[in-house]
């Protein structure tokens, strides 16, 4: 059975470009243009894996983390942020915010399936 990963970011080259990844890597893709969407999503079709942007208009991605660590169905599922901020501080504050990975953009492909596989073996 195919897992299925929710992306969440508001830039839409970099939700195609990465769904396209995703897609021929054989992986289920959901689609959020920003934070409000990816939670409802979550909530109701509650992905394998959640990759969500940090920065976006609405609530951010430590929001939207929150948001799902409070719903029983959801608690589970595994988190990494996606961000242009390669700052200490921020990979910091998401890996203590609950997050199960933190990948800085520009990132290879490679660089996301090995997240993404770290996050579901």
């Amino acid at each position: 059975m195919k897992k299925t990963i929710l992306l969440i970011e508001d830039n839409r080259d970099i939700l195609e470009n990465t769904a396209e990844i995703l897609h021929l890597e054989g992986y289920e893709v959901l689609m959020a243009s920003h934070g409000e969407e990816g939670f409802e999503m979550a909530s109701s079709q509650l992905p394998d894996l959640i990759i969500s942007d940090i920065q976006m208009p609405g609530i951010n991605g430590y929001e939207v983390l929150s948001k799902i660590r409070t719903l029983p169905k959801t608690t589970h599922i595994p988190f990494i942020f996606l961000t242009a901020s390669a700052q200490e501080e921020d990979i910091e504050k998401g890996r203590t915010s609950g997050a199960h990975g933190y990948l800085t953009k520009p990132f290879t492909s490679e660089c996301l399936k090995s997240a993404i596989l770290k996050v579901l073996s």
